[in-house]
Protein backbone atom coordinates (compact mmCIF):
# COMPACT_ATOMS: atom_id res chain seq x y z
CA UNK A 1 0.00 0.00 0.00
CA UNK A 2 2.78 2.35 0.87
CA UNK A 3 4.84 2.27 -1.92
CA UNK A 4 1.63 2.11 -4.28
CA UNK A 5 1.12 5.66 -2.57
CA UNK A 6 4.51 6.37 -3.34
CA UNK A 7 4.71 5.60 -6.88
CA UNK A 8 1.45 7.90 -7.60
CA UNK A 9 2.70 10.48 -5.90
CA UNK A 10 6.09 10.13 -7.92
CA UNK A 11 3.96 10.42 -11.11
CA UNK A 12 2.48 13.24 -9.37
CA UNK A 13 5.06 14.96 -9.11
CA UNK A 14 7.11 14.26 -12.65
CA UNK A 15 3.53 15.38 -14.24
CA UNK A 16 3.61 19.00 -12.45
CA UNK A 17 7.31 19.36 -12.83
CA UNK A 18 7.06 18.41 -16.58
CA UNK A 19 3.98 20.84 -17.03
CA UNK A 20 5.66 23.28 -15.17
CA UNK A 21 9.02 23.38 -17.49
CA UNK A 22 6.66 23.52 -20.47
CA UNK A 23 5.51 26.80 -19.35
CA UNK A 24 7.32 29.93 -21.01
CA UNK A 25 9.11 31.49 -18.76
CA UNK A 26 8.08 35.31 -18.64
CA UNK A 27 11.01 37.68 -18.37
CA UNK A 28 10.03 41.13 -17.14
CA UNK A 29 12.48 44.07 -16.83
CA UNK A 30 12.37 46.91 -13.91
CA UNK A 31 14.26 49.83 -14.89
CA UNK A 32 14.97 53.01 -12.90
CA UNK A 33 14.59 55.68 -14.99
CA UNK A 34 14.41 59.10 -13.75
CA UNK A 35 12.59 62.01 -15.29
CA UNK A 36 13.48 64.61 -16.33
CA UNK A 37 10.87 67.55 -17.10
CA UNK A 38 13.86 70.03 -17.41
CA UNK A 39 12.78 73.49 -15.29
CA UNK A 40 9.43 72.10 -14.70
CA UNK A 41 10.40 70.99 -10.73
CA UNK A 42 13.54 73.51 -10.22
CA UNK A 43 15.61 75.78 -11.64
CA UNK A 44 19.01 75.12 -13.08
CA UNK A 45 20.91 75.03 -10.53
CA UNK A 46 18.57 72.69 -8.67
CA UNK A 47 18.96 70.12 -11.86
CA UNK A 48 22.43 70.44 -11.94
CA UNK A 49 22.63 69.65 -8.62
CA UNK A 50 20.58 66.46 -8.61
CA UNK A 51 22.02 65.52 -11.88
CA UNK A 52 25.23 65.18 -10.33
CA UNK A 53 24.04 63.61 -6.66
CA UNK A 54 22.13 61.31 -7.98
CA UNK A 55 24.47 59.59 -10.54
CA UNK A 56 27.19 59.73 -7.47
CA UNK A 57 24.66 57.65 -5.64
CA UNK A 58 24.12 55.29 -8.31
CA UNK A 59 27.19 54.58 -9.12
CA UNK A 60 28.06 53.60 -5.46
CA UNK A 61 25.39 51.16 -5.46
CA UNK A 62 26.45 49.92 -8.69
CA UNK A 63 29.81 49.72 -6.94
CA UNK A 64 27.70 47.53 -3.62
CA UNK A 65 26.09 45.34 -5.62
CA UNK A 66 28.29 44.61 -8.42
CA UNK A 67 29.19 41.26 -6.66
CA UNK A 68 25.21 40.21 -7.09
CA UNK A 69 23.69 38.00 -9.69
CA UNK A 70 23.53 39.51 -12.93
CA UNK A 71 19.50 40.11 -12.43
CA UNK A 72 19.74 41.56 -9.08
CA UNK A 73 22.40 44.37 -9.88
CA UNK A 74 22.22 48.12 -9.49
CA UNK A 75 21.04 49.60 -12.65
CA UNK A 76 20.51 53.19 -13.53
CA UNK A 77 18.71 54.72 -16.71
CA UNK A 78 19.71 58.55 -17.50
CA UNK A 79 16.80 59.99 -20.03
CA UNK A 80 19.41 62.43 -21.61
CA UNK A 81 22.96 62.88 -22.27
CA UNK A 82 23.27 66.32 -20.34
CA UNK A 83 23.07 64.47 -17.51
CA UNK A 84 26.46 63.36 -18.06
CA UNK A 85 27.52 66.70 -19.96
CA UNK A 86 26.57 68.31 -16.29
CA UNK A 87 28.53 65.60 -14.20
CA UNK A 88 31.36 66.29 -16.53
CA UNK A 89 31.33 69.97 -15.66
CA UNK A 90 31.24 69.70 -11.82
CA UNK A 91 32.85 66.53 -11.65
CA UNK A 92 36.90 65.51 -11.20
CA UNK A 93 38.00 63.89 -14.72
CA UNK A 94 38.59 60.76 -12.42
CA UNK A 95 35.00 60.59 -11.73
CA UNK A 96 34.01 61.43 -15.10
CA UNK A 97 35.81 57.95 -16.20
CA UNK A 98 34.11 56.30 -13.43
CA UNK A 99 31.19 57.56 -14.42
CA UNK A 100 32.46 56.17 -18.09
CA UNK A 101 33.56 53.09 -17.30
CA UNK A 102 29.98 51.78 -15.73
CA UNK A 103 28.08 53.04 -18.92
CA UNK A 104 30.38 51.02 -20.68
CA UNK A 105 29.65 47.92 -18.22
CA UNK A 106 25.76 48.75 -19.00
CA UNK A 107 25.24 49.96 -15.16
CA UNK A 108 24.76 53.12 -16.19
CA UNK A 109 22.66 53.95 -19.79
CA UNK A 110 21.91 56.75 -21.93
CA UNK A 111 19.87 58.05 -24.87
CA UNK A 112 21.16 60.20 -27.83
CA UNK A 113 18.81 63.00 -27.19
CA UNK A 114 20.05 65.69 -24.70
CA UNK A 115 16.78 65.98 -22.51
CA UNK A 116 13.52 65.06 -22.73
CA UNK A 117 11.52 67.18 -25.91
CA UNK A 118 8.59 68.03 -28.09
CA UNK A 119 10.04 66.83 -31.55
CA UNK A 120 7.09 67.58 -33.46
CA UNK A 121 8.06 71.34 -33.72
CA UNK A 122 11.50 70.75 -34.22
CA UNK A 123 13.56 71.27 -37.81
CA UNK A 124 15.65 68.48 -38.92
CA UNK A 125 18.86 70.55 -37.88
CA UNK A 126 17.82 70.60 -34.74
CA UNK A 127 17.14 67.27 -33.96
CA UNK A 128 20.07 66.29 -34.96
CA UNK A 129 22.25 68.95 -33.10
CA UNK A 130 20.33 67.52 -29.57
CA UNK A 131 22.89 64.15 -30.37
CA UNK A 132 26.05 66.28 -31.15
CA UNK A 133 27.19 65.39 -27.39
CA UNK A 134 26.61 61.91 -27.12
CA UNK A 135 28.01 61.63 -30.47
CA UNK A 136 31.37 63.23 -29.06
CA UNK A 137 31.28 61.11 -26.27
CA UNK A 138 31.24 58.16 -28.48
CA UNK A 139 34.12 59.02 -30.37
CA UNK A 140 35.93 60.11 -27.41
CA UNK A 141 35.22 57.25 -25.31
CA UNK A 142 34.48 54.24 -28.10
CA UNK A 143 31.07 54.11 -26.58
CA UNK A 144 27.61 53.30 -28.61
CA UNK A 145 24.44 54.82 -27.35
CA UNK A 146 21.56 53.12 -29.33
CA UNK A 147 18.57 54.42 -27.33
CA UNK A 148 16.71 58.19 -28.30
CA UNK A 149 12.98 58.15 -26.61
CA UNK A 150 10.55 61.05 -26.64
CA UNK A 151 8.87 61.37 -24.15
CA UNK A 152 5.72 62.46 -22.05
CA UNK A 153 3.67 64.18 -25.11
CA UNK A 154 1.03 62.21 -26.90
CA UNK A 155 1.91 63.13 -30.00
CA UNK A 156 4.57 61.75 -32.16
CA UNK A 157 6.32 62.63 -35.71
CA UNK A 158 6.72 59.90 -38.26
CA UNK A 159 10.27 61.21 -39.55
CA UNK A 160 11.84 61.14 -35.99
CA UNK A 161 12.54 57.34 -36.71
CA UNK A 162 15.15 57.52 -39.82
CA UNK A 163 16.74 60.98 -37.84
CA UNK A 164 17.80 58.61 -34.54
CA UNK A 165 18.65 55.43 -36.83
CA UNK A 166 20.86 57.50 -38.93
CA UNK A 167 22.45 58.82 -35.82
CA UNK A 168 22.40 55.35 -34.41
CA UNK A 169 19.83 54.27 -32.40
CA UNK A 170 18.37 50.87 -32.51
CA UNK A 171 15.71 51.47 -29.86
CA UNK A 172 13.12 53.49 -28.35
CA UNK A 173 10.25 53.55 -25.92
CA UNK A 174 7.34 56.11 -24.95
CA UNK A 175 5.11 57.05 -22.05
CA UNK A 176 2.65 59.63 -22.40
CA UNK A 177 0.74 61.38 -20.21
CA UNK A 178 -2.38 62.16 -21.25
CA UNK A 179 -2.92 65.57 -20.32
CA UNK A 180 -3.19 68.84 -21.34
CA UNK A 181 -4.16 67.60 -24.74
CA UNK A 182 -7.38 67.01 -27.17
CA UNK A 183 -6.43 63.61 -27.57
CA UNK A 184 -9.26 61.40 -25.97
CA UNK A 185 -7.82 59.18 -23.00
CA UNK A 186 -9.47 55.90 -24.98
CA UNK A 187 -7.11 56.38 -28.29
CA UNK A 188 -4.07 55.97 -25.70
CA UNK A 189 -5.80 52.71 -23.95
CA UNK A 190 -6.09 50.54 -27.73
CA UNK A 191 -2.72 50.96 -29.94
CA UNK A 192 -2.59 48.80 -32.96
CA UNK A 193 0.62 47.45 -31.72
CA UNK A 194 2.68 47.40 -28.74
CA UNK A 195 6.12 46.78 -29.73
CA UNK A 196 6.86 47.17 -33.42
CA UNK A 197 9.36 48.29 -35.91
CA UNK A 198 8.83 52.30 -35.66
CA UNK A 199 9.79 53.22 -39.48
CA UNK A 200 10.41 56.53 -41.51
CA UNK A 201 9.75 56.56 -45.02
CA UNK A 202 13.27 56.21 -45.99
CA UNK A 203 12.48 52.40 -44.47
CA UNK A 204 15.01 53.44 -41.54
CA UNK A 205 13.35 51.98 -38.15
CA UNK A 206 13.69 51.38 -34.38
CA UNK A 207 12.39 48.99 -32.00
CA UNK A 208 9.59 50.91 -30.21
CA UNK A 209 7.86 50.22 -26.53
CA UNK A 210 5.26 51.93 -26.60
CA UNK A 211 2.70 49.98 -24.39
CA UNK A 212 -1.72 50.89 -23.95
CA UNK A 213 -2.30 53.84 -20.94
CA UNK A 214 -5.40 52.32 -19.91
CA UNK A 215 -5.90 55.24 -17.33
CA UNK A 216 -5.49 58.99 -17.04
CA UNK A 217 -2.25 58.53 -14.99
CA UNK A 218 1.31 58.88 -15.63
CA UNK A 219 2.14 55.98 -13.03
CA UNK A 220 1.05 53.22 -15.29
CA UNK A 221 1.92 51.21 -18.22
CA UNK A 222 2.28 53.26 -20.99
CA UNK A 223 3.14 56.04 -18.54
CA UNK A 224 6.16 57.75 -18.57
CA UNK A 225 6.79 56.27 -14.55
CA UNK A 226 5.62 52.53 -15.33
CA UNK A 227 7.36 51.09 -12.23
CA UNK A 228 5.05 52.75 -10.36
CA UNK A 229 1.76 52.88 -8.74
CA UNK A 230 1.53 55.21 -5.72
CA UNK A 231 2.61 58.69 -5.60
CA UNK A 232 4.06 58.29 -2.36
CA UNK A 233 4.21 54.62 -1.84
CA UNK A 234 4.28 53.50 2.17
CA UNK A 235 6.12 50.07 0.78
CA UNK A 236 8.11 50.87 -2.70
CA UNK A 237 8.91 46.79 -3.13
CA UNK A 238 4.96 46.07 -2.84
CA UNK A 239 3.97 49.00 -5.01
CA UNK A 240 6.40 47.65 -7.79
CA UNK A 241 4.74 44.05 -7.20
CA UNK A 242 1.81 45.44 -8.97
CA UNK A 243 4.06 46.61 -11.42
CA UNK A 244 4.81 42.79 -12.18
CA UNK A 245 1.95 41.87 -11.82
CA UNK A 246 0.37 43.79 -14.36
CA UNK A 247 3.23 42.59 -16.79
CA UNK A 248 2.69 39.07 -15.76
CA UNK A 249 -1.01 39.83 -16.64
CA UNK A 250 -0.26 41.78 -20.54
CA UNK A 251 2.31 38.75 -21.58
CA UNK A 252 -0.38 37.03 -23.07
CA UNK A 253 0.61 33.98 -25.84
CA UNK A 254 -2.01 31.52 -25.06
CA UNK A 255 -5.09 33.62 -26.34
CA UNK A 256 -6.20 34.30 -29.98
CA UNK A 257 -6.74 37.99 -29.95
CA UNK A 258 -3.95 38.58 -27.35
CA UNK A 259 -2.91 42.82 -26.90
CA UNK A 260 0.41 41.52 -25.85
CA UNK A 261 1.41 38.15 -27.58
CA UNK A 262 4.75 38.54 -26.48
CA UNK A 263 6.47 36.75 -23.03
CA UNK A 264 9.40 39.67 -22.72
CA UNK A 265 7.88 42.92 -21.07
CA UNK A 266 9.21 45.90 -19.32
CA UNK A 267 8.09 48.67 -17.20
CA UNK A 268 10.49 51.48 -17.42
CA UNK A 269 10.74 54.73 -15.27
CA UNK A 270 10.08 55.82 -11.69
CA UNK A 271 11.19 59.51 -11.41
CA UNK A 272 7.33 60.82 -12.51
CA UNK A 273 7.89 64.49 -12.26
CA UNK A 274 9.99 64.37 -9.12
CA UNK A 275 13.09 66.59 -8.84
CA UNK A 276 15.21 63.67 -7.86
CA UNK A 277 15.08 59.99 -6.56
CA UNK A 278 17.19 57.36 -4.49
CA UNK A 279 15.42 53.79 -4.87
CA UNK A 280 18.19 51.51 -6.39
CA UNK A 281 17.59 49.11 -3.31
CA UNK A 282 13.14 48.47 -3.87
CA UNK A 283 14.45 47.84 -7.56
CA UNK A 284 16.69 44.99 -6.37
CA UNK A 285 14.31 43.48 -3.89
CA UNK A 286 11.68 43.86 -6.23
CA UNK A 287 13.20 41.82 -8.50
CA UNK A 288 14.65 38.96 -5.89
CA UNK A 289 11.26 38.95 -3.68
CA UNK A 290 8.76 38.25 -7.52
CA UNK A 291 10.87 35.97 -9.25
CA UNK A 292 9.84 32.76 -9.38
CA UNK A 293 10.09 29.46 -11.72
CA UNK A 294 8.26 30.81 -14.48
CA UNK A 295 8.59 34.52 -14.09
CA UNK A 296 12.18 36.02 -14.31
CA UNK A 297 12.27 39.55 -12.68
CA UNK A 298 15.44 41.74 -14.00
CA UNK A 299 16.76 45.36 -12.90
CA UNK A 300 16.93 46.56 -16.00
CA UNK A 301 19.35 49.19 -18.05
CA UNK A 302 16.37 49.29 -20.88
CA UNK A 303 18.86 47.77 -23.58
CA UNK A 304 18.75 44.13 -22.56
CA UNK A 305 15.14 44.42 -22.76
CA UNK A 306 15.45 45.25 -26.45
CA UNK A 307 18.29 42.88 -26.81
CA UNK A 308 15.78 40.27 -25.74
CA UNK A 309 12.88 41.17 -27.89
CA UNK A 310 15.27 41.41 -30.62
CA UNK A 311 16.42 37.70 -30.21
CA UNK A 312 13.17 36.36 -29.29
CA UNK A 313 10.70 38.14 -31.76
CA UNK A 314 12.97 39.39 -34.54
CA UNK A 315 10.11 39.62 -36.71
CA UNK A 316 8.07 42.32 -35.17
CA UNK A 317 5.30 44.48 -37.12
CA UNK A 318 6.03 47.33 -38.33
CA UNK A 319 4.43 51.03 -38.69
CA UNK A 320 5.18 54.03 -41.17
CA UNK A 321 2.37 56.24 -39.17
CA UNK A 322 2.31 59.96 -38.40
CA UNK A 323 1.06 60.00 -34.80
CA UNK A 324 0.82 63.86 -35.15
CA UNK A 325 1.70 66.81 -33.49
CA UNK A 326 0.32 68.19 -30.46
CA UNK A 327 2.34 70.49 -27.57
CA UNK A 328 5.18 70.39 -30.13
CA UNK A 329 3.08 73.67 -31.91
CA UNK A 330 1.37 74.95 -29.11
CA UNK A 331 4.40 77.53 -28.80
CA UNK A 332 3.46 78.28 -31.91
CA UNK A 333 0.19 80.46 -31.22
Amino acid sequence: MKRASYLLFSAFLVLNLTSLSAQPVKRLYLANDDHTDYMWTGNEAQYDTVFVRMIDYYLNQIDSTQNNPDDYQARFNLDGSYWIKTYQKFRSPAQVERLIGRIRTGHISSPLNGLVSTYGGQPTEAVLRGMYYAGQLERQWNLRFRLAVCMENQTLPLGLSSLWAGSGAKYSWRGVCGCASRIPNSSLAHRRNQLYRYMGQDGRSVTMKWYNRPIYNGRTLGGYAEARREKDPKDIVGDMGKVIDDMTAMCDTVSARSAYPFNVAGAFGYGWDDLSTYVSPPFISAAQRYSTPLRKVRVSNEADFFADVDRSYPKLPAEMVSYGNEWDVYPCR
